[in-house]
């Protein structure tokens, strides 16, 4: 998991890296607040143990299985976060829908 929060803080860098010496303000705000947005509501206070025991119940659903690893992460933490159960039913249905 620690392996999965550095992944996580280099892909906000690489989507930063491109416009930092080019005059882009707009962009790089944007860019910040939608990464500093999704951390602060999902991600700030959640632990790796935490993760962990989450991740190991939803994919002991069979039906989960094929569901990416990142998606996996992103629905995790939606229920950690108190997103409602029947949200959350549609969601991971949907992921399960498009999953390869």
């Amino acid at each position: 998991m620690l392996g999965f929060f550095d992944g996580t803080n280099l892909g906000h860098e690489f989507s930063l890296w491109k416009y930092i010496d080019k005059s882009e303000p707009a962009c790089l705000a944007k860019n910040y607040e939608s990464y500093n947005y999704y951390f602060d509501r999902y991600m700030k206070d959640v632990t790796s143990s935490q993760l962990v025991d989450g991740l190991d119940v939803f994919y002991k659903d069979y039906k989960n299985r094929k569901i990416d690893l990142a998606s996996g992460v992103w629905l995790t933490v939606n229920a950690i976060a108190g997103t409602p159960q029947a949200d959350l039913d549609k969601m991971i249905e949907g992921f399960r829908k498009n999953a390869n």
